[in-house]
């Protein structure tokens, strides 16, 4: 038996990502050099949590901003003595789908597939999670499949190395809303199911207008699931007075309102991805753009993508 949940969420949230990747949707309430409080998600009036600023990576604010902090980067290892060198040690969990390096400062080599060279960040991912590295930490980063390299040696860069240095065939989110493991991506920053409802509010009307279509696709199904459920609750107590016949019936009658709910469901999830859809080819019309470049030998018009 499935059971779906609907939830809205009452207020703007923030989300915090620590050093170890996780994501903590909270209310920030104060923030200093060294420490960040905040409640949680689901309990604005509880206590106050408190998170020291070395755990974190970034602040995901709910009005869009973007706060990253300082990485920890890994110790220099130690020179292994003869006696060391003589006990096994597990090896590390080698990362094989990468198409990047990032060397930092420290001399650690970070592999990755590249997301986007920024002014102030290096964005990948690892093993399926979004990652950044604050420039301020980065000596070079090598693109693999071209052999560019982008030095930063501990340095913003300023807006046309930062545009220049995007390799190509680097993931472009800016502008695009991705789907990742069920969640959402929208410039490079996670959001949530509210927040893309709203983009897509402001942004495009069609795509809008299919997600509440989704939407009323999953409230039908969580409808006919809970009469099914209940069905099948009532099925069982009639078993308290050995009524097996109308057990039977009851438990057949309930699978009709079960399976149009899962229905309605694996309708829902289509429909939510049809709405994202709809957005990203609107997007992508609206990335070629008419250009006028002048050059020494006269006046051209150029289509940029």
């Amino acid at each position: 038996m499935c059971a779906f949940v609907a939830t809205v969420s009452l207020w703007a949230q923030d989300i915090i990502v620590t050093s170890d990747a996780q994501k903590i949707e909270a209310k920030i309430v104060e923030v200093s050099k060294t420490q960040i409080k905040y409640k949680e998600k689901d309990n604005p009036d509880g206590p106050t949590f408190v998170l020291e600023t070395a755990e974190i990576s970034s602040v995901i604010y709910a009005n869009g901003k973007v706060v990253v902090y300082q990485q920890p980067v890994a110790k220099e290892p130690t020179v292994a003595t003869p006696q060391a060198a003589a006990v096994a040690t597990p090896a590390a969990t080698e990362v094989t789908d990468y198409n990047a390096e990032i060397l930092l400062l420290s001399g650690q080599v970070i592999k990755g597939r590249l997301m986007e060279i920024a002014n102030k960040y290096v964005a990948y991912t690892q093993n399926g999670k979004y990652l950044t590295v604050p420039a301020s930490q980065v000596e070079k980063v090598t693109d693999l499949r071209n052999g560019q390299v982008t030095l930063y040696q501990g340095k913003y860069l300023d807006d046309d190395q930062a545009s220049n240095s995007s390799p190509a065939n680097t993931v472009k989110t800016t502008g695009h809303i991705y789907r990742d493991n069920g969640e959402y991506m929208y410039n490079n920053t996670y959001i949530s199911a509210k927040e893309v409802e709203r983009i897509l509010e402001r942004d495009n009307k069609a795509a809008y207008k299919q997600w509440k279509k989704a939407e009323g696709y999953l409230v039908g199904g969580a409808v006919c699931t809970g009469i099914g459920g209940g069905l099948v609750v009532g099925g069982l107590l009639s078993l308290i007075s050995k009524n097996y016949a109308a057990c039977i019936g009851i438990e057949c009658a309930s699978l009709v309102p079960l399976s149009i709910g899962l229905g309605l469901a694996c309708g829902a999830s289509a429909q939510y991805n049809k709405a994202i859809d709809i957005y990203n080819a609107k997007a992508d019309r609206a990335a070629v753009q008419l250009k006028w470049q002048i050059a020494v030998n006269g006046i051209g018009v150029a289509l940029a993508f």
